[in-house]
């Protein structure tokens, strides 16, 4: 007989059904990572658990274009939660198609909605993939879809007027305030006091801001230049206000001459914004145990919102 989601089951059965569910989980996830290495990725929907009962949850790349790394995430939330990430095609990784946030959240929008023709959407984005979420959510909205929540991902968002200038003297005392925890965090836990060394003289030697943070060494040409387009276009928008609900994730052990920044801009620009801070960095958090608080609040606010519907 076959089973739903109303069906009472033995506890034994219950069990048997949870791992069939996650062993489920677990071959999407590796079939996705798969398909991302050998880098033939042609769909921009890629199901992370498409076995889940109850709304979708949508999450946006980061500043690779890869979406087979939120398989972390979709483990942590668990078999129940339904998860696409939203990934850009190999034949798309390249300086044109990143000409601008509002040309990538449109091809994705309609991408989306192709996908999902009615309903409200959970919509989200790691990093660079928030402010690329934001504005898909400001397009869909304009198309009379429903946003029913926008999940921030550690991302950080530029030009709100919200940062506060190295020149004003209230920065350089929350940077003092903020320096014990990032030399506990990142300096003696994380990383050696070389490895920072060597990662700041990195940063600030490369041609090019994304050369900070990413090795564009290990990927082609054209999808270096990906990376770079995108990064700069992040730099260059300019957001307008949102008035829908936003649950905002923020690593407590951001960059340390950043501090504050992600908080400060998403309360600025979409003022109800629910900020929910988490121990750890821009990439822990996304990860095992790091991520299992904000996979927990995550699933918890899904459900509240649905249920409230």
């Amino acid at each position: 007989m076959p089973l739903d989601s109303d069906t009472k089951l033995p506890p034994s059965a219950e069990i048997e059904k949870t791992l069939l569910c996650e062993a489920r989980i677990e071959k999407l996830i590796n079939l996705a990572f798969k398909r991302e290495v050998i880098r033939k990725v042609t769909d921009v929907i890629l199901p992370l658990n498409d076995g889940g009962c109850g709304p979708a949850f949508y999450c946006v790349h980061a500043i690779g274009g890869v979406a087979a790394d939120f398989r972390h995430m979709a483990r942590m939330l668990g078999p129940e939660q339904k998860f696409y990430g939203i990934q850009t095609p190999t034949d798309k990784r390249n300086a044109e198609f990143v000409s601008s946030i509002g040309s990538i959240g449109q091809y994705y929008v309609d991408e989306l909605v192709k996908f999902q023709p009615e309903g409200p959407f959970f919509l989200g984005g790691h990093s660079v993939g928030a402010t690329v979420a934001l504005e898909m959510a400001q397009q869909l909205i304009a198309r009379g879809r429903e946003v029913r929540l926008l999940v921030v991902f550690d991302g950080w968002l530029l030009n709100t007027g919200a940062d506060i200038s190295f020149l004003n003297p209230l920065y350089w005392f929350n940077l003092l305030c903020y320096l014990p925890r990032w030399i506990n965090e990142v300096l003696l836990v994380k990383y050696s006091f070389q490895g920072v060394c060597r990662t700041l003289v990195k940063k600030f030697s490369s041609r090019h801001g994304v050369e900070g943070v990413v090795n564009l060494s290990a990927f082609t040409p054209e999808h270096a230049a990906f990376m770079r387009g995108l990064y700069d276009r992040h730099l260059e928008y300019v957001p307008n206000s949102y008035p829908g609900r936003v649950l905002v994730f923020v690593a407590k052990t951001d960059e340390l001459l950043n501090h504050g920044h992600v908080k400060a801009a998403w309360r600025k620009i979409a003022p109800s914004s629910e900020i929910f801070e988490v121990i750890g960095t821009h990439v822990d958090i996304m990860q095992m145990p790091r991520g299992l608080p904000v996979a927990k609040r995550l699933r918890e606010r899904i459900k509240q919102l649905s249920e409230r519907a």
